[in-house]
């Protein structure tokens, strides 16, 4: 038994869920003799401490990955959000603007021969648009649903501040750690 590596053993143990007799058996040393010794040198305590220490570390990466998704969502909300703002404005200033479109088509249809009467060798309709904007009362229709939309709005801002401030307590890191973020 002078060549038994017990560190290995040790740090196997310590390191995996594998039990004393399986231990004992893979490095052929007496059960007894390995008990004995993993009660001396407290193997189990620091079993717990390695698995403790594993899982705080599993813990904190898994928030931090929480974290960075949480962030891109908000900041694609707020994103968003900037751009419907931006449409909202444009269409503010067109309230009382009034699109009237004129279409007009024509015909053409040529002849081989002007004189006699009978296929056409060609037929070309020609399509013209024209759009004016004018002035004049303002569009009620358009009015309510620029407030629906400054409304909906409103509620993606009250969103995106109640997810990053929701249960933002001190135990709670992950949640802090997404209002640091928003508000960077």
């Amino acid at each position: 038994m002078a060549d038994v590596n017990w560190l290995t053993i040790k740090n196997e143990y310590i390191n995996t869920t594998i039990s004393y007799r399986k231990l004992a058996e893979k490095y052929s040393v007496s059960f007894a003799t390995l008990r004995v010794r993993a009660q001396k040198e407290d193997w189990v305590a620091q079993r717990k401490a390695q698995q403790h220490k594993v899982s705080t570390k599993v813990a904190q990466r898994t928030a931090d990955v929480i974290v960075k998704k949480e962030v891109n969502r908000i900041e694609k909300i707020n994103s968003l959000a900037d751009t419907l703002l931006g449409k909202l404005e444009e269409a503010t200033g067109q309230l009382n603007n009034h699109l009237i479109a004129n279409k007009r088509k024509t015909k053409v249809i040529e002849y081989k021969d002007p004189v006699a009467i009978g296929k056409p060798t060609k037929e070309v309709i020609e399509e013209n648009e024209e759009k004016l904007f004018i002035a004049g009362d303002i569009d009620r229709t358009g009015l309510k649903q620029l407030t629906a939309a400054l409304k909906d709005l409103k509620d993606i801002q009250i969103a995106t501040e109640s997810v990053a401030n929701e249960n933002n307590s001190e135990d709670d890191n992950l949640y802090q750690a997404i209002a640091e973020e928003v508000k960077k």
